[in-house]
């Protein structure tokens, strides 16, 4: 009887090791000590045309628009946008787009994609090349690899991003067939912003705008360029987006001193912890 007993004890951790060394592996797998390198670079595509649809509420929420949009159409790559600082705006507030990529540079879309995009309630925008873009790319092996990327990407962001005080915005993901892309570009901002978007910020008041814009300080809403290369450059083109900026925030404050509420692309889009797509 206690031979039996013993017997059993064992195989129950000889269970417990082979279950705790897969679950290690799949996290391995999955790209839990993935390299990791930020990066100021031209993006590999140009412009993009995608379909998507305009949602408002936590980030995490997402999960449901990414499996609708690829169960459309499984074979086409899928796009996130998000718009708010999660640390300023409330959950409920925050503002986000998720579609499908139907082609890119001066390609034209398969007219049964686009058809059944429209169909089903989505969307059609272009986005524009940049020619400076923050980008870093994560394995994609498996769900768990989005939460493992997010967790892991957006807090590197932030140190990277703390130190050079770049204005880059909105956050983008993309999901290729064994990578995720996470992007923010340093020009033409405003292009990236639907406009459900702009409509929206036509209801609230300047000081409820002003808690989801662009800060220079802010981790969520700035993003580094490094130049190995030529720190010259670099140096220059920090300044240059400070300046801009800058030049933001003196234009808001002048419009609320005349009571004049203009429309406004530059809100900060990213969340470090809130972006589980599942």
């Amino acid at each position: 009887m206690e031979t039996e007993a013993n017997d059993l004890v064992f195989c129950l951790i000889f269970l417990l090791i082979i279950f705790f060394s897969s679950v290690c592996y799949f996290l391995v797998y999955s790209g839990l000590f993935a390299p990791i390198e930020i990066r100021a670079q031209r993006p590999s595509f140009t412009s993009l045309r995608i379909a998507y649809k305009f949602a408002r509420g936590p980030y995490k929420n997402a999960g449901h628009l990414f499996t609708e949009a690829h169960s459309l159409i499984p074979e086409l790559k899928t796009i996130g946008i998000y718009y708010d600082d999660p640390q300023q705006v409330n959950p409920s507030e925050l503002r986000y787009c998720v579609g499908i990529i139907l082609s890119e540079g001066e390609s034209e879309p398969d007219n049964t994609h686009l058809s059944t995009c429209l169909e089903y309630g989505f969307k059609e925008l272009v986005l524009p090349a940049v020619d400076h873009a923050v980008l870093t790319t994560f394995p994609f092996k498996s769900t768990i690899s989005i939460f493992i990327g997010v967790a892991r990407v957006y807090p590197k962001l932030a140190e990277y991003i703390k130190e050079s005080k770049l204005c880059a915005h909105p956050m983008i993901e993309i999901y290729e067939d064994d990578k995720i892309i996470f992007m923010s570009p340093l020009s033409k901002q405003d292009e990236f912003y639907v406009k459900e978007t702009q409509e929206e910020e036509l209801t609230h008041s300047g000081a409820e705008e002003n808690q989801g814009k662009i800060s220079v300080i802010s981790l969520y809403s700035v993003f580094n360029i490094n130049y190995t290369a030529d720190s010259e450059e670099a140096q220059e083109l920090s300044l240059h987006q400070i300046n801009h900026c800058n030049d933001e925030q003196e234009e808001t404050e002048k419009s609320q001193m005349n009571g004049v509420m203009e429309d406004s692309d530059e809100s900060s889009g990213s969340s470090f912890e809130e972006l589980n797509h599942s």
